[in-house]
């Protein structure tokens, strides 16, 4: 009961907190999955296994001219020079099709983040376990061919299991190998998130490091890839700036952890000056795990000073957002310099960075230019919490509550 004498219904908790909402997107994957699984099957199973078999036969025909027949679909006639004639059928055990369907499932649920990079990946994997899966058949009719139908039964059932699990485990490694960045281009991951040569001042638990070791690999000469190729010499000049801007605004340059303080500050300058969008992840992260307020505090100022470029993504909105908490966070005790002395019997006047804020709609016009904010000179000023823009450099401030 409360003071009024009202027992206050109990608060509802909301079913969709925490691992509620992580266990929506899961289970959608899996559906997602199954579904790949289930409709595959249904409609590729039957086209493939015709495929196999014909290939099986064209293939046989080569090696043993007349001694091999694909006129049935699905099945593979052998003539043994014995008279002894073995249909040989392509069942769903010996067809590649679950092999095939379980990577498409992969790349869909657990790779499609990578884009392209999976689609290519995925390609490159189908192809080998076609390949592979059309040798372990060739090699059991061969076997069929040279020492009869139990030869063909033993080496497919045995041999054959053993070859489509390597295979499978194979074709997955070599997916998910193409689908993942390599080591030396880790740095100019397109989701900004890999970690080349990490500084230690902005390393975080699980987002991996390269050691100083890898260096002298990365030296030994310039590599040929189809990327450069392309770019070099098949697409137009516009287009290859176009994915270049794309990508380096998307980039982290772990480097400038590693410079001295001075110079991170005027590599912040030199990439502000080029645009908040054209350097936008790597300024995202000096806002996210830089340590020195120096550095902060030209960032901030950088932001700042751009207002009139226009918000192009949500890296730049970031950026703003953050140096607009951490300008009125850093407050009049972190500038330079003491205060200018005022007269006897006046108030000092406190300078305090701000930042225009647009006025809501429908609210009143105010003068050209605002009085600034003026506070009593023994009145002390209590210790503002750096909120968001960043906690961790006050570590002695209360933390507001959320």
């Amino acid at each position: 009961m409360t003071a009024g004498g009202l027992a206050l219904p109990p608060a509802r908790r909301s079913p969709w907190r925490a691992a509620n909402r992580r266990l929506l997107p899961v289970v959608l994957d899996l559906l997602l999955a199954a579904a790949i699984c289930l409709l595959g099957f249904r409609y590729l199973a039957r086209p493939l296994q015709v495929l196999e078999a014909a290939g099986l036969a064209r293939v046989l025909g080569w090696i043993a001219p007349g001694q091999a027949s694909g006129v049935v679909p699905t099945h593979v006639l052998l003539f043994r020079g014995d008279g002894e004639i073995i249909d040989a059928v392509v069942t769903l055990s010996c067809s590649s099709v679950l092999s095939v369907l379980g990577l498409v499932a992969l790349t869909a649920v657990v790779l499609r983040g990578r884009g392209l990079h999976a689609v290519a990946g995925l390609l490159v994997a189908v192809a080998a376990l076609l390949v592979l899966n059309h040798g372990r058949l060739l090699l059991s009719a061969l076997a069929g061919l040279w020492w009869g139908e139990g030869a063909l039964v033993g080496f497919h059932d045995w041999v054959g299991t053993l070859w489509n699990l390597v295979a499978t485990l194979g074709g997955f490694l070599l997916m998910v190998w193409i689908a993942l960045p390599a080591l030396d281009r880790a740095e100019q991951d397109v989701e900004g998130r890999h970690t080349a040569r990490r500084p230690d001042s902005w390393a975080r638990p699980g987002l991996g490091y390269r050691g100083p070791e890898d260096d002298d690999r990365r030296g030994r000469g310039r590599r040929v890839t189809l990327t450069g190729l392309l770019h070099r010499y098949v697409y137009p000049r516009r287009l290859s700036g176009w994915l270049a801007a794309h990508r380096e605004a998307r980039r982290i340059d772990y480097r400038l952890g590693h410079l001295p303080v001075h110079e991170r500050v005027e590599r912040v300058r030199e990439l502000t000056a080029d645009g908040l969008g054209a350097h936008a992840a790597s300024l995202v992260a000096v806002a996210t795990y830089e340590q020195d307020p120096a550095v902060l505090d030209a960032l901030a100022e950088a932001v700042a000073a751009r207002q009139w470029e226009p918000v192009t993504g949500d890296r730049v909105a970031a950026l703003r957002l953050w140096a607009r908490g951490w300008l009125l966070a850093r407050g009049p005790q972190d500038d330079p310099g003491p205060p200018p002395a005022s007269p006897a019997g006046t108030q000092a006047t406190v300078p305090v960075c701000r930042i225009a804020v647009p006025r809501a709609a429908g609210a009143p016009a105010g003068p050209a230019s605002a009085p600034p904010r003026v506070r009593p000179a023994h009145v002390d000023a209590a210790p503002r919490p750096a909120t968001f823009a960043r906690p961790s450099l006050a570590p002695d401030l209360p933390e507001a509550s959320r």
